[in-house]
C-alpha cells in the first residue's frame, strides 16, 4: 500500500474540491427527486399501494443484479469518464420522469436509471484512493458522509418547501439540473492520471478479461480477513437494523405519539447526531475498526432499543436522545466502515470491493423491510424493536472485543492474492 503523505490541506486539492463539489451537487439533487416521486405517485396520481411499495425495489434491485459488475467496470476503465456518463444519463432519464404520465412509466425509468447509476459510486470511491493521500482519506470519508447526512436533513426539508408553491415536477427537473452540473463540474477531471488500465496477470503481460476481473475481485474480498470481516460484520448489522428502520411509525403509532412531526423530529436528530459524530472523527488520520464498527454498530442498537422502551407517559425528549443515540452511532459506523475498506484495498481494487459491497447490501435492503413487517405484525413493534435493537447492540460489542481477531491485518496476504498493475505484479 502507498504510504503517500500530504501537508496540504485536503481542499487546496483542486482534483477532489471538485469531485467532492459535483458529490454534493448530486445528492441534494437526489433527495429533491425522491421526495418529488413519492409525493407525485402518493398523492397526485393516488397510485395503489401495492404499485409504490415497488419504487424501493427499483431502488435496490439493479444493486443486487448488477452491482459487482459496476465494480469491475469501474476498476478497467477511466473513472472520470464512468461519473460523467453516470450523472448525464441520470439528467436524461429524470427529464423523461417529468413527461411519464403514470407509476407504470415512473418504475421503469427509475430501474433503468438506477442501474446506470450503479457505476458512480465504486468509480468515485476508487478515484479517490487515486487523488488523496492515505493520510487524508479519513478526512475526505467523513467529508462525505457529511454531504450525505446532510442532505437527508436539508434535502427533503428544502423540497417540501419548494412543493407548498410549486409542482413535484419542478423538484424532478431540479434533480435533472443538478445531474447535469455535477457532469460538467467532472468533466474538468478528465486530465486525472488514475492507472486506469485492466488488470493484467501475474506475469503483466495479457489483460485479464472482465470475467477473471470480476472473479478477482470476490477472492480478494474472500481472502482478505479486514475487507471480509468489515463487510460481513456490517451485513449482519444493517440486516437487524433495516428489519425495524421502516416501523418506528407503527412504534410511535402504538404509544400515541401519531403526529408526523415527531417522526419527522426523530430523523432530523438522528442527522444532526451523524454530522456531530462525522465532524469529530474528521480530525483523526486513523481509526481502530473493532472499536468504531463495533462501537457505532452498538450505539445504533441501544438507541433503537432505547426508543422502543418510551411509553405515552413520557417527555418527547426521550425518544430524541435515544434518536441522537442512534445518530452519533450511524456516523461512527458509516466513516469507519467507508474508510476500511477504501483503504485496506489497492487502487486497483477499491472499484471492484465497492461494487460487491453495493450488490450485497442492496439485497438486504430489499429482504429485510418485507421480513421486519411480517415479524411486527406477528410479534408487535415493541418487543420486535427492543430484541433487534439488543441483538445490533451486542454484535457491536462482541466486534470491539474480539478486534485484534476480526481485524487482524495478514502479513502474507500476498501468499494469498496478488493484485497485478500497469507495471506487474505488485501485492496487496
Amino acid at each position: 500500500m502507498d504510504k503517500t503523505v500530504s501537508t496540504t490541506p485536503l481542499f487546496k486539492n483542486k482534483s477532489f474540491t471538485k469531485m467532492f463539489l459535483a458529490y454534493a451537487i448530486s445528492v441534494y439533487g437526489d433527495w429533491f427527486d425522491m421526495l418529488a416521486i413519492s409525493i407525485l405517485v402518493a398523492y397526485g396520481w393516488n397510485s395503489d399501494p401495492i404499485l409504490i411499495g415497488l419504487i424501493p425495489v427499483c431502488f435496490a434491485l439493479p444493486g443486487i443484479l448488477f452491482g459487482s459488475f459496476a465494480g469491475v467496470l469501474a476498476d478497467r476503465s477511466k473513472k472520470v469518464n464512468l461519473m460523467i456518463i453516470s450523472d448525464w444519463s441520470s439528467a436524461v432519464l429524470t427529464i423523461f420522469l417529468v413527461f411519464a404520465d403514470h407509476i407504470y412509466w415512473v418504475l421503469p425509468i427509475l430501474f433503468i436509471r438506477s442501474s446506470l447509476g450503479l457505476i458512480s459510486t465504486p468509480a468515485e470511491q476508487a478515484l479517490t484512493r487515486h487523488i488523496v493521500p492515505e493520510d487524508q482519506l479519513l478526512k475526505a470519508t467523513s467529508y462525505n458522509q457529511i454531504v450525505n447526512n446532510s442532505g437527508k436533513i436539508v434535502g427533503p426539508l428544502l423540497g417540501a418547501l419548494i412543493l407548498t408553491v410549486l409542482s413535484p415536477k419542478i423538484c424532478i427537473l431540479i434533480n435533472a439540473f443538478s445531474s447535469l452540473i455535477s457532469g460538467i463540474i467532472l468533466l474538468t477531471l478528465r486530465k486525472i492520471k488514475e492507472n486506469s488500465n485492466a488488470p493484467k496477470n501475474e506475469q503483466g503481460t495479457e489483460k485479464l478479461s472482465f470475467k477473471d476481473s470480476w472473479k478477482e475481485g470476490w477472492a480478494f474480498v474472500l481472502k482478505t480477513r479486514v475487507i471480509f470481516n468489515s463487510i460481513l460484520f456490517s451485513l449482519i448489522g444493517i440486516m437487524c437494523i433495516q428489519l425495524v428502520d421502516f416501523q418506528f411509525p407503527v412504534l410511535l403509532r402504538s404509544i400515541n405519539m401519531k403526529d408526523p412531526m415527531v417522526f419527522g423530529l426523530l430523523l432530523s436528530t438522528t442527522g444532526v447526531g451523524s454530522i456531530i459524530t462525522i465532524t469529530w472523527m474528521n480530525r483523526f488520520k486513523e481509526i481502530r475498526y473493532g472499536w468504531a464498527i463495533g462501537g457505532g454498530m452498538s450505539l445504533i442498537g441501544f438507541g433503537f432499543a432505547g426508543v422502543a422502551f418510551v411509553t405515552e407517559e413520557m417527555s418527547l425528549l426521550i425518544p430524541i436522545f435515544f434518536a441522537l443515540i442512534v445518530g452519533f452511532g450511524n456516523g461512527i459506523w458509516m466513516v469507519s466502515y467507508n474508510f476500511a475498506l477504501q483503504k485496506e484495498s489497492p487502487k486497483e481494487m477499491v472499484g471492484r470491493v465497492f461494487g460487491i459491497t453495493n450488490s450485497v447490501m442492496s439485497a438486504v435492503f430489499i429482504i429485510a423491510p418485507v421480513t421486519g413487517g411480517i415479524l411486527v405484525h406477528t410479534f408487535g413493534a415493541v418487543q420486535v424493536i427492543q430484541t433487534v435493537g439488543f441483538v445490533v447492540g451486542g454484535i457491536g460489542i462482541i466486534g470491539a472485543i474480539l478486534e485484534k481477531w476480526l481485524w487482524r491485518k495478514e502479513e502474507l496476504l500476498p501468499s494469498k492474492i496478488e493484485v497485478v498493475s500497469a507495471k506487474g505484479k505488485t501485492s496487496v
